[in-house]
């Protein structure tokens, strides 16, 4: 490790983390007990949804100590820079490739607890527990995990009833969306897929990806289902399996629907023929991957794969999220940049379904 000698850094934050006054043990997403010190004033975050999730549970970002560097994106393409436009200024070295972290980084930061994926490996905790720093571990797969994360995000901040209310939001309309769409058959769930990557070749979301996860909660069926995690695949297999509708993702800046209209190898494609492409939308934080947001994802979803059957008014469901999660009076445009209404707005049903008309 260059700088600090990593016996001064266990020494430094160790000392501190032995004698500082404890309210509470909690017990993380791997089932580890971790104790929360009586006064939490800042706390670094690595998994990338997690930084956004502090902000909402905590009403802002002043005990946010330092995040990874990925989350910058929801400040610059999301909504995060309006509603929090202070914490676009945050560290965010502490962690490098592969969420490993830098505990030079860390140490810098004086945080007083570090949230950190925990079915990742020992490898990428045990560094910061060797500083003497509690470590809050997570789990990644299924969106319904982000409630878990919720209320440990709380927990940590000493907003232990303000985790669970907003848990219990997210599980109450993720439920209420689930029973509504259980009831459709196969027949009638469209075929459908999610590209993690369209533009440096094709990455499809298969089994065991929330995305899968997702689609099949909101009543479409994933055609990339039969291969595991993000597969590589190329144009030849997505023509055989012919989506009817293709979900793209937040990871490649710009992407559109119109990059694939375009694409003469994929004029065959369903998708293409019936206009059914689709960018995910980008809030505080990628409608995609799971998080606080989830809720909200799952209801686009619906609407966009059973529009006949879409409940009017999702403008107003989102203010009333925003207004809940952030404290933020969304506007008309703030709602229109999120759906990317511009991008998307070309494509069957859209503006339809998420316009000012939507019944809002």
């Amino acid at each position: 490790m260059r700088g600090l000698p990593s016996l001064l850094l266990a020494c430094l934050f160790g000392c501190t983390a032995a004698t500082a006054a404890r309210a509470a043990d909690v017990t993380d997403q791997m089932g580890r007990t971790v104790a929360i010190p009586e006064r939490v004033d800042r706390v670094a975050v690595i998994p990338i949804p997690v930084a956004s999730m502090v902000m909402a549970v905590d009403g802002g970002a002043q005990r946010l100590a330092g995040m990874h560097g990925a989350s910058r994106a929801d400040f610059e393409l999301g909504l995060l820079g309006r509603m929090f436009p202070a914490a676009a200024r945050l560290p965010t070295q502490v962690s490098g490739e592969g969420f490993v972290p830098n505990v030079e980084a860390l140490a810098a930061t004086r945080a007083d607890v570090v949230i950190q994926w925990g079915d990742r490996g020992d490898d990428i905790v045990r560094p910061i527990r060797d500083l003497g720093l509690p470590v809050i571990t997570l789990r990644y797969g299924d969106s319904a995990l982000a409630a878990g994360w919720l209320r440990l995000v709380g927990a940590s901040l000493g907003k232990a009833e303000r985790g669970e209310h907003l848990a219990r939001w997210f599980e109450t309309r993720r439920a209420a969306i689930d029973e509504r769409m259980r009831a459709i058959p196969d027949a009638q769930r469209p075929r459908v897929v999610y590209l993690q990557r369209a533009r440096s070749g094709l990455r499809a979301a298969g089994k065991g990806t929330s995305m899968d996860g997702d689609i099949r909660l909101s009543g479409g069926t994933n055609v990339a289902a039969g291969v595991p995690g993000f597969a590589q695949v190329d144009v030849e297999q997505l023509l055989a399996w012919d989506p009817q509708i293709v979900l793209l993702n937040n990871f490649e800046p710009g992407l559109a629907p119109a990059d694939l209209y375009r694409d003469p190898r994929l004029q065959g494609l369903a998708a293409v023929r019936g206009q059914r492409i689709y960018s995910y939308p980008h809030g505080g934080f990628r409608w995609d991957p799971p998080s606080q947001e989830t809720p909200l994802t799952l209801d686009w979803l619906s609407s966009l794969f059973h529009p006949q059957r879409a409940e009017p008014g999702f403008r107003l469901r989102i203010a009333d999220a925003y207004r809940d999660l952030y404290g933020y009076q969304i506007s008309e445009r703030d709602t229109d940049d999120l759906l990317k209404l511009d991008a998307n707005g070309g494509s069957a049903h859209y503006r339809a379904l998420f316009g000012k008309g939507d019944g809002s």
